[in-house]
């Protein structure tokens, strides 16, 4: 009954003010419903990507009738093994056109046509495009693609081409597509090649002469059919085939997950505030031991988290269309989110209580908070951050909140998310503890002043 009113007295006067009010419940929603909007390319779902076609620009460095020539010429060296320098004779050369290989056969394909529109430009003008978001991605074509492409094809070496792909940051799905397709047609390549080597060796082991060349005439005349049957399906590039997040998913979790934070900062000011109003001392003195004064202040700020969480639950839901997915997995992450955040919320009032100011309750609210929602990806996801600074998201509570929410919208199961869970209680239980034992401190010293003896001479 003691803890039931100390809860009840501390929530009253946390929603009688209007600035804790503003911070904790308005600034996320107005947050969460800004950057949703504003950074919607940057989450395009996968029917956006179906429904509206991915706009690329190609630009090639190469000059074909160059590298044909300089091909041509190694052809009549004594580079070559005997036997390929009568390549010419077969009309091996006029049958491989590697420009058409690219263009024709793959990107005017049936299948990559219904994902991809393209235009060849030139290299300034397309990052120009790619910088004002009118196209999606650049594939540059690098110098000599044409001479290292039919070496890789008409000849037993391997030269290295290294085809770049240049994607605008804030159209990532669609970065991931071309990516996936242009992948599918340098591994569509490289089989082709193995095939070449095969021949070539069978050639040259038996002796077989011209009759080797004949037969990667007969494989060049597959390429084409080859290169055109590349199936290319959109859900392969979609993470581990699941629903694919929009800017209204990550925004309305990562600002949730960011603001229960400060629900701690809060609930760190009110033992030094009972202690400033002398309120703290009159409930030790009334023998009300610390151990509840702490967890009247832990329940306080558990109940202000999840009323944080319902709200933007239920507004994201409604204004952002915010599909949460499970809500028994959602309700298990809120609970163990607040139980977390409550510990940390004790643990920031006992140091503040023992600080005798409010400076440590400033720091987390001013400075850690932001450092735990930039490593947690409040502000942006952290894929996009050194792998040095995404190993530090364990450290960050709203991380690890967020990462579980993330997983459950998904479509993941509980198994996907437990570890996390786990962690979580562990946090809570672990603040808490630590808690106490500050506090239980902080009493010792309090009853050493309050009951001092004094040797009064008669």
């Amino acid at each position: 009954m003691i803890i039931l009113n100390i809860i009840i007295k501390d929530i009253k006067i946390i929603f009688s003010d209007k600035k804790a009010l503003a911070i904790i419940i308005i600034m996320p929603l107005v947050l969460m419903t800004i950057l949703s909007f504003a950074l919607k390319g940057s989450f395009a779902s996968s029917d956006e990507v179906i429904n509206n076609k991915v706009k690329i620009a190609v630009v090639k460095k190469y000059d074909e009738a160059k590298d044909t020539e300089m091909f041509k010429s190694i052809l009549k060296s004594s580079f070559l093994k005997t036997g390929f320098e009568d390549l010419e004779s077969v009309d091996l050369l006029d049958e491989l056109n590697v420009e058409d290989m690219f263009f024709n056969d793959f990107l005017d394909s049936e299948e990559v046509k219904k994902i991809i529109s393209y235009n060849i430009e030139e290299e300034n003008k397309s990052l120009e495009m790619l910088d004002n978001s009118d196209i999606s991605a650049i594939i540059l074509l690098p110098e000599k693609y044409v001479y290292d492409m039919k070496m890789n094809l008409l000849t037993p070496f391997r030269n290295k081409i290294d085809i770049k792909i240049l994607t605008h940051p804030d159209r990532n799905i669609e970065g991931q597509i071309v990516k996936s397709i242009v992948k599918a047609y340098s591994d569509a390549i490289s089989t082709i090649a193995i095939g070449k080597n095969v021949i070539i060796e069978a050639s040259n082991l038996y002796n077989i002469g011209d009759g080797g060349l004949e037969g990667i005439s007969d494989l060049i005349e597959g390429m084409t059919e080859s290169i055109q049957s590349i199936n290319i399906d959109i859900d392969d590039v979609m993470v581990d085939g699941r629903k694919s997040i929009t800017s209204g998913d990550y925004y309305a979790v990562a600002m949730m997950t960011m603001f229960i934070l400060y629900a701690a900062s809060h609930g760190g000011r009110m033992l030094l505030e009972e202690k400033d109003n002398k309120t703290y001392q009159r409930m030790i003195i009334g023998d009300i031991s610390e151990v509840k004064v702490l967890f009247g202040k832990f329940f306080t700020v558990f109940i202000i988290a999840i009323v944080q969480i319902i709200i933007m639950v239920i507004y994201s839901s409604i204004a952002l269309k915010v599909d949460w997915g499970n809500l028994y997995y959602v309700t298990i992450i809120s609970v163990t989110a607040a139980f977390s955040v409550a510990g940390v919320g004790a643990f920031i009032a006992s140091l503040t209580f023992k600080a005798g100011n409010y400076k440590v309750a400033n720091i987390f609210e001013s400075a850690i908070i932001q450092v735990m929602s930039l490593l947690g990806g409040s502000f942006f996801p952290i894929d996009i951050l050194p792998n040095v600074i995404q190993k530090l998201n364990i450290i960050s509570i709203n991380g690890i909140v967020l990462k579980s929410y993330l997983k459950v919208i998904k479509g993941h199961g509980g198994t996907d998310i437990i570890n996390n869970i786990i962690l979580l209680l562990i946090i809570g239980v672990l603040f808490t503890i630590l808690s106490v034992a500050i506090l239980k401190e902080g009493r010792g010293r309090l009853n050493d002043k309050y009951h001092k003896v004094e040797n009064v001479k008669a």
